[in-house]
């Protein structure tokens, strides 16, 4: 009988298989899988930030959640997705707030025309007592708050013309967001503005069945807009966040300890998101120069012009924001100033 001498080599081959195994087995014997749908590309920071997530609840749960991350609308269009979570079939989703709205129409807010001051007045208004206050009634429809995603400001691209004036939105058939101030306000400017869900918008560009749209430079450009649409022009009219939400029902499941570890590794994803996202934008900005967008900025008197334009439909916008929408808007307002 041939007895076989093992070399370092095998040894560390079977300790490879050794350690797949059990990571296989960590993983499929979870007591708990959380699905992750994100309707954007994998390399956009809310892709990158849903990895991150988990990765790091994976590891404070000592392998007890697993999480599965489904990109670029695997599981469905947002409102889809959304409507899901809000019924308990999917444990978690990433979205513009624009889709919840229906659901949460205080959320409306937060889409306001020219309403944030900056980024980081945003996220310190989200991050305190107002955001607070949003996050009550995304409970109360059934939506728990893992945490509010960085977007960026939104630019209008278009195959017409660059937007120069007030003027040039005249007749543009855009996509926007389907909440009713969205809409109100590119009315407003002159716009056709036509609401469809994002994954549906790459077609929609192509074939012509809208002329714009108006997203910031990350989304811009991981959705390869520039192969569809020759011009962007600097408007930053909105900054429409993320909500990263999970279902009421799946959370209030977890034991205590699974919960810690839940908003845990959501609070460092967002974080971590927030930081991604203003680098990527900074930065992709300059991608859609190089991939051939003629990119142009707008000057100061005529950017006030879009502003007041906007502020017309504040009136008219706050009734549809729930039963005190109106002393709500006053106050994100009033932190804004």
């Amino acid at each position: 009988m041939k007895i076989r001498h093992w070399n370092s080599f095998h040894i560390i081959f079977c300790l490879a298989i050794l350690f797949l195994f059990l990571s296989s087995f960590s993983l499929y014997g979870a007591e708990r899988r959380i699905r992750v749908a994100n309707p954007v590309a994998a390399d956009h920071s809310w892709g990158r930030a849903a990895v991150v997530f988990k990765e790091e609840l994976e590891k404070l749960s000592g392998g007890r959640i697993a999480v599965d991350v489904h990109h670029a609308g695997a599981l469905g269009k947002v409102r889809e997705t959304m409507e899901m979570v809000r019924m308990g079939t999917l444990e978690s989703a990433l979205g513009g707030v624009a889709h919840i709205q229906r659901n949460v129409p205080e959320l409306g807010i937060t889409v306001l025309p020219f309403l944030w001051k900056d980024l980081t007045r945003l996220f310190q208004v989200l991050d305190g007592p107002l955001g607070k206050e949003l996050d009550k009634r995304l409970l109360s429809a059934g939506f728990y708050n893992l945490g509010f995603f960085d977007n960026g400001f939104r630019h209008v691209s278009n195959n017409r013309k660059p937007i120069l004036t007030v003027e040039d939105m005249k007749g543009l058939k855009i996509r926007t967001l389907p909440t009713p101030v969205h809409i109100a306000y590119f009315k407003a400017i002159g716009a056709a503005p036509t609401p469809l869900d994002w994954t549906e918008l790459f077609e929609a560009l192509r074939t012509g069945v809208v002329d714009a749209q108006e997203n910031p430079p990350s989304m811009t450009y991981t959705a390869k807009f520039y192969e569809v649409q020759k011009y962007y022009s600097l408007t930053a009219h909105v900054n429409e966040v993320g909500a990263f939400v999970m279902s009421r029902t799946f959370y209030e499941k977890l034991p205590k300890d699974l919960q810690t570890a839940v908003n845990t590794a959501a609070r460092k994803a967002t974080l971590w998101q927030r930081v991604e996202n203003d680098k990527d934008n900074q930065k992709y900005l300059k991608e859609l120069e190089k991939a051939g967008m003629k990119v142009n900025t707008i000057s100061a008197p005529e950017l006030e012009r879009f502003r007041k334009i906007a502020l017309q439909v504040y009136p008219d916008a706050v009734k549809e924001f729930g039963k005190d929408g109106k002393e709500l808007t006053d106050k994100f307002v009033a932190a804004n100033q």
